[in-house]
C-alpha cells in the first residue's frame, strides 16, 4: 500500500489525531484494511468471503463482516461471488437473489484479526448495523426484502423480516433501541425493534432512500435518496421531512456531524459539504466516482468506486490530506475506538 502525502495537514493530523482504528473491506478480495488511529497501514484480515458490509462493536472487540456472495445452505466452503453487474442491479431495485442460498456473516476479533465464527444467513448480505448496546446486528438482504437479526451474544440469527423491497442500510437509535431500515425499492423507511424482530413504524420519502446516518441527539435521520440526487433531513421520531437539499445526479455515501452534512455526488465526482446552521454549500472534486464515506474525529473518509482509493479529507475544506491505495474498491468502513 502507498500513502501519498498531499499537504502539510497529513503529517499535522498526528497532532490531533483521530482516535479510532479504521477497517475497510475489500471486496471480492475477501479482505479488510486495517488502518491504525492515524491512518497508517496496520495490517490486513484475510480469508473473508466477499466483504462488503462491516460494523464494528468496540465494547465486545469484534467486527460484524457481511458477504455478498452465495452459497447453497451447508456449502459455505463454496462461495459464489456477486458479480459488479449484480450488485449494481440491487442498488437499482434488481432482485437476484435465490431463496434457498445463503450468505455469510463473520464474526472477527478485531485486536488479533482472528475469525471468530461464521453465520449463515439468507440471501446475499449488503450493509451492516449493530446496536449502541452491541446486543444485535442487523444485516439487510436486498434480493429479498428483508433483514436479518443476529445475536451477538449467541451468536445467530433470532428474527428475518421484511421491511420492504431492496432494503440497502440500517442504523441504531440509541434512544430507542430499534433500527431505521431504509427500503429503496419503495421509498421507505422502516422502524424495526430487534428484540421482538418486527417493524413497528414505516415512514415515506419522495425518493428512494439507500445510505443512510442517524444524529440521535436531535432527533434527526440523514437520508440519501440516491438516484433522485437530493438528501432529506427526516424527523427521526415523526418521519416528517424537515428539509431537503438538490444534490444532482446520483449520489452514495452520506455522513454527518452536528455541524454538516456530507454527501457524495458520485455521478458528478464530487464531495459535497453542507452547512446545516446555513446551508451554505462546498464541491469539490477530489477524484473519480466519491463512493462510500464516514466522519471519523478530524477527518473526513471517503473511498472512490472508479479507482481503488481511500481519500483522507479534511471535514471543513474538503482539502485532500492524504491518499491511500487499496487493494479493490473500498466498502463500508468501521470505526473501532
Amino acid at each position: 500500500m502507498r500513502i501519498t502525502t498531499v499537504t502539510l495537514g497529513a503529517v499535522l493530523m498526528t497532532g490531533s489525531a483521530a482516535i479510532a482504528d479504521v477497517y475497510v473491506p475489500e471486496g471480492e478480495l475477501g479482505t479488510v484494511l486495517h488502518l491504525d488511529q492515524f491512518f497508517n497501514e496496520a495490517g490486513r484480515i484475510e480469508g473473508l468471503d466477499n466483504v462488503h458490509g462491516l460494523a464494528g462493536a468496540p465494547k465486545r472487540g469484534i467486527l460484524v463482516a457481511g458477504s455478498l456472495s452465495e452459497s447453497m445452505p451447508g456449502d459455505v466452503a463454496k462461495p459464489t461471488a456477486v458479480s459488479e453487474e449484480d450488485h449494481a442491479a440491487h442498488h437499482g431495485g434488481g432482485d437476484t437473489a435465490k431463496p434457498d442460498t445463503v450468505s455469510l456473516v463473520t464474526l472477527i476479533e478485531a485486536d488479533s484479526r482472528e475469525i471468530l465464527r461464521q453465520i449463515e444467513v439468507p440471501g446475499i448480505v449488503h450493509h451492516v448495523g449493530i446496536s449502541s448496546d452491541e446486543r444485535f446486528a442487523v444485516v439487510t438482504h436486498p434480493g429479498l426484502g428483508a433483514v436479518s437479526v443476529i445475536d451477538l451474544e449467541r451468536g445467530r440469527v433470532t428474527a428475518t423480516v421484511a421491511t420492504g423491497p431492496v432494503p440497502e442500510y440500517a442504523v441504531a437509535d440509541p434512544k430507542t433501541g430499534s433500527f431505521l431500515v431504509s427500503n429503496a425499492g419503495n421509498a421507505t423507511i422502516s422502524v424495526l425493534d430487534p428484540e421482538d424482530g418486527i417493524v413497528t413504524r414505516n415512514f415515506k420519502l419522495q425518493g428512494p432512500p439507500k445510505h443512510i446516518q442517524l444524529d440521535a441527539d436531535a432527533r434527526q435521520l440523514i437520508v440519501s435518496e440516491a438516484d433522485n440526487g437530493t438528501v432529506s433531513i427526516m424527523d427521526a421520531d415523526s418521519g416528517e421531512i424537515l428539509d431537503t437539499f438538490d444534490i444532482g445526479g446520483e449520489l452514495h455515501g452520506v455522513a454527518v456531524d452536528q455541524d454538516a452534512i456530507w454527501s457524495s455526488a458520485r455521478e458528478r465526482n464530487l464531495v459535497v459539504r453542507i452547512d446545516r446552521s446555513t446551508g451554505e454549500r462546498l464541491e469539490v472534486n477530489v477524484g473519480p466516482e466519491p463512493y462510500h464515506m464516514a466522519r471519523i474525529e478530524d477527518a473526513l473518509l471517503v473511498s472512490s468506486a472508479g479507482k481503488p482509493e481511500l481519500w483522507i479529507l479534511d471535514p471543513e475544506t474538503l482539502e485532500l490530506r492524504q491518499t491511500i491505495e487499496t487493494d479493490s474498491r473500498a466498502h463500508q468502513f468501521a470505526p473501532m475506538p
